[in-house]
This record gives C-alpha cells, structure tokens and sequence, in this order.
C-alpha cells in the first residue's frame, strides 16, 4: 500500500485497522520543546490517558535507538511509528507510510533517521509489521507549543487509533 493523505476519520480508522496485525506498539518520536515536533510524544500521552488495553506505548523522545530493546521485549506485532514530518502539506495532515517510501520524508529534528532504528528493529525479526504515522507540522520553534492545525491533526489521529482497536 502507498502512502497517502487521509482525509477522514472513518478513512483513517480503516487504513489503521487494516495495518494493525496482533499486538501493537505504539513508538511516539519528537522533541517536545520543538513546537509541533512533540506530536509523537503527545500522541503517547493521549493514548496513556485512554487506557488501552493490548496496547505497549512508549514515548522515545528524539533518541527512539534507546527504545530497541523494550519494544521488542514487549512481543509486538506491529510497530506503529508515530512523528512530525514536513510532508509539504497542509499543516495538520495526516499520512501513513510503508517502510520503503521513508527515505524520501524530512524528519525534523531527529538523528540517526528513523530508517536506521527501523533497520535495527527488523534485524532478526523480518517478520514485524512496521508502519509510520506522520503529520504536517506548521512551526518546529524552538518554545513554541503544539499549533491548533496539529492538535486538530493529533485529535483525528487518536480517535481513528482508539475505534480501529475495536
């Protein structure tokens, strides 16, 4: 499946649901003092406020490598990566992307690349389902909090998240 831009919430419920195999871990990734760049960490936050069950989260800030282990120590299935990225959209939007298709999304503020960590994911375990969850970011300030479009974006995207476990 390629990526594409979603545009609603029962569209985005659907291409999460059909993504989802087994258990899931959530991999929040930003930089939480960089403006819309803590929308990974936020969406961890918000899903921890929900209470889902069969659910591993993990919020890994700028350094997601220092995560490898836990989240495969958590018998995962599916990955679901979770950051800002400049998507050259609308901020706010919401796109979800297959592992190959990565190489070509500005991550803002984060090194190494997610393909690295996603490389040192798979590595022994070619069988893990991984996906990425971006959204258009409208500041990365340094200061600066979440802007409404993101928030808007963050909303959208943890509803369709919580109704696609269903």
């Amino acid at each position: 499946m390629n990526s594409s831009n979603i545009s609603s919430l029962t569209e985005l419920k659907s291409t999460i649901k059909n993504r989802i195999k087994g258990h899931v871990a959530v991999v929040g990734i930003g930089n939480i003092i960089r403006g819309d760049d803590a929308l990974g960490p936020k969406f961890i936050e918000i899903l921890k406020s929900r209470s889902l069950e069969s659910v591993s989260l993990f919020d890994c800030g700028t350094a997601p490598e220092n995560y490898i282990f836990p989240i495969l120590s958590s018998s995962c299935d599916t990955v679901m990566l979770v950051d800002a990225a400049d998507l050259k959209v609308a901020p706010g939007s919401i796109r979800i992307f297959d592992l190959d298709e990565i190489t070509n999304v500005s991550f803002s503020t984060h090194n190494p690349s997610p393909r690295l960590f996603i490389d040192l994911l798979t590595t022994g375990k070619e069988s893990l389902n991984i996906f990425v969850v971006s959204v258009q970011p409208k500041s990365t300030n340094l200061g600066e909090g979440l802007s409404k479009e993101v928030l808007r974006g963050l909303d959208v995207l943890a509803d369709a998240f919580s109704e696609a476990l269903l």
